[in-house]
């Protein structure tokens, strides 16, 4: 389980040592207009009931004062590489800097990144896997569904290559158009709305075909969500019902 420490911009003991702040701001021209943005990075934890030794969580950056899904929807394809290289350099840079005297305690970390991005952070992704590796934490990346046209099936694989784990967020069983990447060796879990599995005639017959990847069931927030989850088979559980997205520290201890 997630543990929660009171939030610090300094390292114990390292008066000179970097600092992170609690919010990532941005500044940046496009379009010829400027745009100021602050997003609150938080976590969220994904509960598993068959393995409850492994613990893994999301990592989310949530605009201030905007609403988080409208906003993300409506980014055009240069700022949404420019937020993911920044989001992914912030995020290297937390990690290395707060595990230096605190263990971390996850097991595998989660992160979003649209089709369009993922080409211009590349070089991001494998150097947080590297940050992430030495301290025994498995990277996964979730491809969101925005903008799927943009999907470049040859550099999951080129990514995943390097040892950088895949999920698809958001998948619709009905009709996704990214479920060509489950042929791949890539895809190591779908991460689906609770109310898609609702839509299923049968779910327990109709998820087989996806027995090659582990399924984590989104937005859980009702007593009849938990009774879906526990029908079918699935590797997590991940909405407000079980636990609210806090702030990142709490992801470490002393």
């Amino acid at each position: 389980m997630i543990l929660t420490k009171p939030r610090k911009t300094v390292l114990d003991g390292e008066t000179n040592s970097p600092t992170i702040s609690d919010s990532l701001n941005l500044s940046y021209n496009v379009d010829a207009k400027d745009k100021q943005l602050s997003f609150i990075p938080v976590v969220q934890q994904i509960h598993s009931y068959t393995k409850p030794s492994i613990n893994r969580c999301e990592v989310f950056f949530r605009p201030k004062g905007l609403r988080t899904e409208v906003f993300y929807q409506e980014l055009s394809d240069e700022e949404s590489c420019f937020i993911a290289k920044k989001q992914l350099k912030w995020l290297i840079t937390f990690v290395d800097v707060k595990s230096r005297n605190k263990d971390l305690l996850v097991d595998e970390l989660f992160v979003n990144v649209d089709p369009v991005a993922l080409s211009s952070v590349v070089a991001d992704i494998i150097s947080l896997r590297d940050v992430l590796a030495v301290r025994d934490v498995k990277l996964v990346i979730e491809i969101t569904e925005r903008k799927p046209e943009a999907l470049n099936v040859g550099l999951i694989k080129e990514i995943h290559e390097y040892g950088v784990f895949f999920a698809l967020d958001d998948y619709c069983f009905n009709h996704d158009v990214r479920h060509g990447l489950l042929t791949t060796d890539c895809i190591s879990y779908i991460k689906a709305d609770v109310s898609s599995i609702r839509e299923l005639i049968n779910p327990t017959v109709e998820l087989r075909k996806y027995s090659n990847q582990s399924l984590i069931i989104e937005r859980v927030e009702s007593v009849n969500d938990i009774d879906i989850c526990l029908q079918i088979k699935s590797e997590g559980i991940q909405g407000f019902y079980l636990s609210r997205s806090v702030g990142i520290e709490s992801i470490y201890v002393n």
